[in-house]
Parts: structure tokens; sequence; C-alpha cells
């Protein structure tokens, strides 16, 4: 089997990088299947990916994925439409695994202190509100397979940014903290294999969304 991680050669700032994803990405897919041969592909312009028997196509970057891109980038006036708050500069990202079984949601990641942590706590309240807001952008795009990142901040109530349509660079922090982590998560959402859970060791301290 053959990997095809496609990747930013100019990665926007949620984006891996090209070395983020030899360095971290690679190493965690080759444990998932040690015989694969994983390629990756950083692209500076969309690309229209054909797809080939025996290969998995990853992508990390909207390049690679630029009609999907497309619909996600345009989601801000709609959720205005549905009377929810939009903005920029969102320290959160809620990821989602959209599998063959339905919508999968997993902790809160926050950027602290310029690094990304996870988990963040919310109140039950809190939790509704975005899963609620998630499951609706997901129907609403009908959505294939693969994990997605809801990027928000919090001011009394979620403020939407953006849907990422792949892992961002927040993900680097479910490696080892998380089973699976995203990388390997949406790794197993684009072959179809089963994923029912995500689970995280109990923590003594564990910060906030405020």
């Amino acid at each position: 089997m053959k990997i095809r991680i496609w990747c930013a050669a100019q990665p926007r700032e949620a984006e891996l990088s090209a070395e983020q994803v030899v360095t971290k990405v690679v190493p965690v897919l080759q444990q998932c299947h040690s015989s694969a041969e994983i390629v990756v592909c950083p692209l500076d312009a969309p690309m229209a990916i054909a797809p080939q028997a025996a290969v998995l196509d990853y992508s990390l970057t909207h390049w690679a994925s630029s009609h999907l891109w497309q619909q996600c980038r345009a989601l801000g006036p709609l959720v205005s439409q549905w009377g929810i708050g939009t903005g920029t500069g969102g320290l959160y990202q809620l990821p989602l695994a959209q599998t063959a079984k339905g919508t999968l949601f997993g902790e809160i990641i926050g950027c602290l202190e310029g690094t990304w942590q996870l988990p963040i706590h919310a109140s039950d309240r809190q939790r509704q509100t975005l899963y609620a807001l998630g499951r609706r952008l997901l129907d609403y795009l009908q959505a294939p397979v693969g994990c997605y990142f809801l990027q928000f901040d919090w001011q009394g109530e979620v403020i939407f940014e953006r849907l990422w349509p792949f892992p961002t660079v927040a993900a680097l922090a479910s490696i080892g903290v998380q089973t699976p982590n995203w990388l390997v998560a949406h790794y197993q959402c684009l072959r179809g294999m089963p994923l029912r859970d995500v689970r995280i060791p109990a923590r003594d301290t564990v910060r906030r969304l405020e």
C-alpha cells in the first residue's frame, strides 16, 4: 500500500509544514502500517488529485481539497444567519471525526501561551453548543469521511472562525496524549476503519475554556 500525504509548500497559519509532516506525521502513520510506502507531496498551487488503485490520499492542505475548502471558507455568512457570532483570532479548536457511522467529537485543543494544549475543559453547556454547531456544519457540507477542526473563540458564547477540512497543526498536541491521536484517526477515517472512541488519560490540572 502507498500513502500520499499532501501538504502545503508554504503553509497557512494552521497548516502543518512539510518538515512537520516528515518528522511528526510520517512516523505515527508508519506505526499504523509498517509496510506502507509513505510519500510526502508538498503543493504550492491547487491540484486535482486523481485517485489511484492501492493509493491512499491523505490531505493536510487546502490545496489538495480545493472544492471542500471553498465550501468551508464560505461558512461564515451561513453561521451568521444561524444567529451565531463570527470573528477571527480563535484560540481553540474542536476536532470532529466524520466516520461512516456518524460524527465523533474530541476534546477541545487550545493555544495558550503560544502552545497547543490538550485537553481544555468545557462545561456541559459549552460542549453541547459546540457539538450542535459542529454537527450542523458537517450535515450542511454533507462532509466526506475524515477529521475536521472547528476553530473558534469563546466570549460567553461561541465565536465561529472557520472549519478546517483536515487535521491542523493543533493535532500535534494529541501525539503521545490521546489514543488514537488525530493524525492516526484521520488515517482510520480515510481507510474506512472503525473509530469508536478517542481516549485521554485523566490529568490533575486542566485549563478551562473561557
